[in-house]
């Protein structure tokens, strides 16, 4: 099968979804390989998962990660009620144990972050997303950049695993159309959230740092 052979991370949360929507949709992407804890629920000729009960165990599926070219990390938790340990064991140590081993093992390959808007301000979540996204950017990938999406219109049939953030959705639904069309600094969608972190694998993003109006730009 001919096109880019993409591996995505996150794909059962609300982020990954939308970039397995596009993905599956985009006729440049030739393979999608899902790496989770648990199935997607997803069926597609594109599409082949990779179940992997405890994630930091990258040795286990080694022979599994050569010969791809792109790779794409949506995979985040809320910051509340946990310490900086504890956020950043998920949220930097399990993403770089990746991004290096993926590296090393696909010397070409490209990859995506997906960070959070506020990750430039001083809290201790957006210290710790900062701290990857610098070294996402150190890192010698082929082409390489870090969203930060604010509030994300999710396409339909796609909900978020965080109850108040899903609360906030059906809240909202009503305006969303508005708030993206209005306020893109602040709204984007998932569908150009999607398309955006594919553009950022394919070389076709014109910075590494894409805050939401830009993910809008990009992935229009």
């Amino acid at each position: 099968m001919g096109g880019m052979k993409l591996i995505l991370f996150g794909a059962t949360g609300m982020v990954g979804a939308g970039v397995l929507r596009e993905a599956l949709a985009d006729p440049d992407v030739g393979a999608v390989l899902s790496i989770s804890r648990r199935s997607c629920g997803v069926t597609h000729p594109k599409l082949r998962e990779l179940l992997v009960p405890d994630l930091f165990d990258f040795a286990a599926v080694t022979t599994e990660l050569t010969g791809w070219d792109a790779a794409i990390w949506a995979v985040g938790i809320s910051s509340i009620g946990l310490d900086e340990g504890a956020y950043a064991k998920v949220t930097e140590q399990l993403t770089l144990v990746w991004a290096r081993g993926l590296l090393r093992l696909n010397p070409d390959l490209s990859f995506c972050y997906c960070s959070a808007a506020g990750a430039g301000g001083s809290t201790m979540w957006a210290r710790v997303r900062r701290r990857v996204e610098e070294e996402i950017r150190r890192l010698p990938f082929r082409h390489a950049g870090c969203v930060r999406p604010g509030f994300i219109q999710p396409g339909p049939g796609i909900r978020s695993t965080v109850k108040l953030y899903q609360s906030l959705i059906v809240v909202f639904r009503p305006v969303f159309p508005l708030l993206v069309r209005t306020l893109p600094s602040w709204a984007t969608t998932s569908q150009r959230l999607g398309r955006a972190m594919l553009r950022v694998v394919q070389g076709r993003s014109d910075r590494f740092i894409l805050e939401s109006a830009d993910i809008n730009r990009i992935g229009r």
